[in-house]
């Protein structure tokens, strides 16, 4: 039995003759990727439907198994999902990874991305325009980077506290990423995505036309903080945080985009967190 079978047959929770009924291709052709990945399969799995594909990019000096926090934090039965690990080993522990920054670095995580999308589509029922992409700090500067690059593969991008990209000509094509919606969050907390980083964001969004949702979400209020998990929400070294109501805010964000209507990124409560632009103006 291979692992994906296994995997399937967990998250269905059904007896093994519904898992007979599965495409052949999905039973005996797991992901067979050149490079370590995490593949998560929704709860209730139906092979019938086309699910949404979720690639998420883990942060730095953690590993693709943040996977498994970031689903139980956004939705463990909406989407597919993967994650890549990055290729770079961080000075903390050979056991936990990291991206770079420069134009390589930026490549080889963008053929991890698309490596990850053909093998999913190949062996799960995906929804082809249905595909997300989101990172968290630098990954959430190179899922900006690589949706930008390459807008019609996308359905959203989301950025959580990762900076607007500032090399390596990521609008190049810019009249093109007009269409490609993207969350861009920020906890006021964080030492990656600065106030100033946010405003030049929201500029560079005003002046070039993009689809740029921005949210702020405060630190300090109930409930806020860093996510637990064995495989790492967050890297080791991390000091931002990755709050839960940040990926609920994600998952209604590309919900929003599936179902075409208007929901709202931030449930209202005590303390609703407010939206960036709000927050600094329309700058």
């Amino acid at each position: 039995m291979s692992r994906l079978q296994r995997l399937l047959k967990d998250r269905m929770g059904a007896s093994a003759s519904r898992c007979d009924t599965l495409h052949e291709r999905s039973l005996t052709a797991p992901p067979r990727l050149g490079f370590s990945y995490r593949l998560f399969v929704p709860e209730h799995f139906e092979a019938r439907y086309e699910y949404p594909l979720f690639v998420w990019l883990h942060s730095d000096n953690s590993s693709e198994y943040e996977l498994d926090s970031i689903m139980e934090g956004m939705s463990v039965r909406n989407y597919v999902a993967i994650a890549p690990r990055a290729h770079r080993v961080s000075k903390i522990s050979k056991r936990l990874f990291r991206w770079g920054t420069n134009l390589a670095d930026l490549t080889m995580a963008e053929e991890f991305v698309f490596d990850s999308i053909d093998e999913a589509l190949g062996s799960l029922p995906i929804h082809s325009d249905r595909i997300f992409l989101g990172g968290f700090g630098t990954a959430g500067t190179i899922a900006q980077w690589i949706g930008l690059r390459t807008p019609s593969r996308f359905a959203g991008v989301i950025s959580i506290n990762g900076p607007f990209p500032k090399t390596k000509r990521a609008l190049a094509g810019w009249k093109q990423c007009r269409a490609l919606p993207i969350l861009f969050a920020q906890g006021s907390d964080s030492q990656q995505c600065s106030d100033d980083d946010v405003i030049e964001t929201i500029q560079v969004a005003h002046s070039a036309g993009l689809d740029y949702r921005f949210v702020r979400f405060e630190a300090g209020q109930p409930g806020f903080g860093s996510m637990d998990s064995t495989g790492g929400a967050l890297g080791a070294s991390q000091t931002d945080s990755l709050d839960t109501e940040m990926l609920l805010a994600a998952n209604r964000f590309m919900m929003g985009i599936v179902t075409s209507t208007d929901v709202p990124l931030v449930v209202s409560s005590e303390e609703p967190s407010r939206s960036v632009a709000s927050a600094f103006g329309n700058n």
